[in-house]
């Protein structure tokens, strides 16, 4: 799969999701509950399964409490990262997704770019 100009591998966005779900979106979400049955064996990986995920708020945003990812969402996220010059990181090494650079503040940027198109939290 291409984004803009890079590749991304499902073993990328699975790894964005993994550091995401592992310390990046912790402060703002406390469950992350599969929609229908896993596809893998860890939450993370429901999405580059073409899955989607519901993401329990810890406090509400614009009176919302649960907000659904899924792959269309998170390559949105991700192609808004790598289209904010002043992102924190370079996640990018030639025509592919260095998942190396993605720290939990880098994977908590994308997640919130996937669900709210901004960053709205943090």
């Amino acid at each position: 799969m291409r984004i803009k100009s890079y590749k991304i591998s499902n073993e990328d966005i699975d790894d964005i999701v993994c550091t995401a779900f592992e310390g990046g979106i912790n402060y703002w979400c406390n469950k992350v509950t599969p929609v229908g049955k896993y596809l893998g064996e860890y939450a993370s990986e429901q999405i580059s399964r073409n899955g989607s995920l519901i993401l329990h708020l810890i406090e509400p945003i614009n009176g919302i409490n649960e907000y659904e990812l899924n792959k269309e969402k998170l390559i949105q996220g991700l192609t808004m990262y790598l289209e904010n010059p002043y992102a924190p990181y370079e996640i990018t090494c030639g025509d592919c997704i260095d998942t190396c650079n993605v720290d939990a503040d880098v994977a908590d940027m994308i997640i919130q770019y996937a669900l709210f198109k901004e960053i709205v939290l943090g």
